[in-house]
């Protein structure tokens, strides 16, 4: 079964399951409306009865004349408006108060309808009731036979009451008060038509119903179009075509799945072209000191280099590559364990003033070699504390150095700024970090060198793996490509962040490129800035 059809089999059980229950609710409400009727036309007619049959026994005192009770029973039924009937013990229907079946016999009126007095003898019903149920209410003085809701030969819900006269006391056999009296009134117009309003509601259901299914077979095409088409390009997806992209039709839900169907597209698309750039990149890498591994020691067995000296070059060469290509080795698993999350940083409090310090020694030879200006401006006022493992924040921070020497201009400033944000908010644990709703304090670490000018389209590419400003142009040195996308692994392992900007300084391609890291710091109790200016320390090129 397809998407569409459960979506559409599902929709109309909801829309059923509400239709049976307000047809349910319908009866409960109905009944309760035609019983609370029914009882109020009963109670009505057992009052009329006793005022009419009250009436009809005074009238007796002075005349047995049915004709004279004729026009008086018409004239109590129209002032009490019920229907009244005297019936005699042969069924003989004796006056009436609307005189269309006086005269006649009660098998002639209704022949098929029976009625059990209290004597249990059986006769014909005079009254034009059908399908009647009836049950006695006794009471001192009078027995009045009660039936419950009824319909009459028009189709119109009545109750009718019997009395019998020969219940009172002291009466002859042979006159009025030998007969029967019998009562009826209508209920009310919600009694009456609640069987219309059943079929009428039964009607519109069903209508409703079908055109609520059709409603549903539209809602559900248009919830499963967008999804056949997710499927279908998920399945394109899984077949490698990658450039998938969903159009975006309207709001909600479906529309968001659409956004992030074509993220996750371009972001796999995305990284399939990683992949692949560096699967060439790493074939490239290695194949360079290769090729000179192999030809140098192809002219070593060939007798090509014969002296000492060719020999001993020879073997430099070789050894240089094989170092080059274990430090490649050794810096893709490195990567590829940071970005795993397999390294575990051994966290504990580090000044970066001292990493900084460390570095900034050890490149002072190459920047000093290179004609660079190497600034560092620290203020020694500032707490410098971190939580991070030494180690790995001596790697981030030689790596951004070392990439700022090596790809400066000649004769130009290498500069280190550092800035201590202590944040916001109340030391309040015991272990010296920020309380809770507090900003906690960072350190900005900020390298600038001037060199080539990094395109603004290309500065999110700057972290990839072995990035290069100049495809073009071979890599020089002995740089692997890997150091600035293990540094901002390693930088966001430790919660913070690297950023670049390139901002052209007015010469052809000629740029001043800053790095950024931001490291949350561990706060110092009752720190405030110094008025003093920062030291600087420059290193004059020779």
């Amino acid at each position: 079964m397809g998407f569409r059809s459960k979506l559409i089999i599902s929709f109309a059980a909801v829309i059923i399951f509400t239709l049976v229950l307000a047809l349910l609710f319908f009866s409960y409400v109905v009944g309760r409306i035609q019983d609370d009727a029914s009882k109020k036309a009963t109670d009505r007619l057992q009052a009329i009865t006793i005022n009419a049959s009250n009436a009809i026994v005074a009238q007796s005192a002075y005349s047995n004349s049915f004709d004279e009770l004729q026009l008086n029973l018409e004239n109590i039924a129209q002032l009490l408006d019920v229907r009244m009937l005297l019936v005699d013990g042969s069924g003989m229907v004796r006056a009436d108060s609307d005189t269309s079946v006086s005269g006649s016999m009660k098998n002639e009126v209704i022949p098929n309808y029976q009625l059990t007095p209290r004597d249990g003898k059986a006769y014909s019903h005079t009254a034009p009731l059908r399908d009647v149920q009836y049950f006695y209410f006794t009471r001192p003085g009078p027995t009045f036979k009660i039936t419950s809701a009824s319909t009459n030969s028009t189709g119109s819900s009545v109750v009718q009451v019997s009395f019998k006269f020969q219940d009172v006391e002291g009466q002859g056999v042979g006159t009025i008060l030998q007969t029967d009296l019998w009562l009826a009134v209508p209920l009310s117009e919600i009694n009456t038509d609640w069987r219309d309003i059943a079929k009428g509601l039964l009607a519109a259901a069903g209508l409703a119903l079908l055109l609520a299914v059709g409603l549903a077979f539209l809602l559900a095409r248009g919830i499963a179009r967008p999804l056949l088409r997710i499927t279908r390009a998920s399945t394109e997806i899984a077949q490698g075509n990658y450039g998938q992209q969903l159009p975006i039709e309207g709001w909600g839900e479906m529309a968001r799945l659409a956004t992030s169907f074509n993220r996750m597209s371009r972001e796999v698309d995305r990284s399939q072209r990683t992949m692949r750039d560096f699967v060439a990149n790493v074939s490239h890498e290695l194949k360079t000191p290769l090729t000179s591994i192999q030809g140098y020691s192809q002219a070593i067995l060939e007798g090509v280099a014969d002296d000492p000296t060719a020999i001993e070059h020879s073997a430099s060469v070789i050894y240089g590559e094989a170092a080059r290509m274990r430090r490649l080795v050794d810096e893709l698993l490195d990567l590829s364990r940071v970005e795993s999350g397999q390294v575990a940083l051994v966290r504990r409090e580090v000044d970066l003033r001292q990493v900084l310090n460390r570095v900034v020694v050890r490149l002072e030879p190459q920047a000093t070699d290179k004609g660079l200006q190497f600034q560092a401006r620290i203020d020694p006022y500032q707490p410098l504390l971190v939580s991070g493992d030494g180690d790995r924040l001596e790697q981030i921070f030689t790596n951004i150095l070392d990439n700022a020497v090596k790809y400066s201009l000649p004769d130009a400033l290498v500069s280190v700024g550092v800035d201590y944000n202590p944040g916001s908010g109340e030391v309040t644990n015991g272990n010296g970090r920020a309380g809770r709703g507090a900003i906690p304090p960072t350190i900005r670490v900020m390298v600038s060198n001037l060199g080539a000018l990094i395109p603004e389209e290309q500065l999110p590419r700057v972290f990839e793996r072995f990035y290069k400003l100049d495809p073009s142009r071979k890599r020089k040195g002995e740089s692997t490509g890997l150091g600035l996308a293990i540094t901002k692994e390693l930088v966001e392992a430790h919660g913070g962040s690297i950023n670049v900007t390139s901002q052209p300084t007015g010469q052809p391609g000629e740029g001043l490129t800053t790095f950024t890291i931001i490291l949350p710091a561990l706060p110092v109790r009752g720190y405030e800035p110094a008025p003093t200016n920062p030291r600087t320390l420059t290193l004059p090129g020779k």
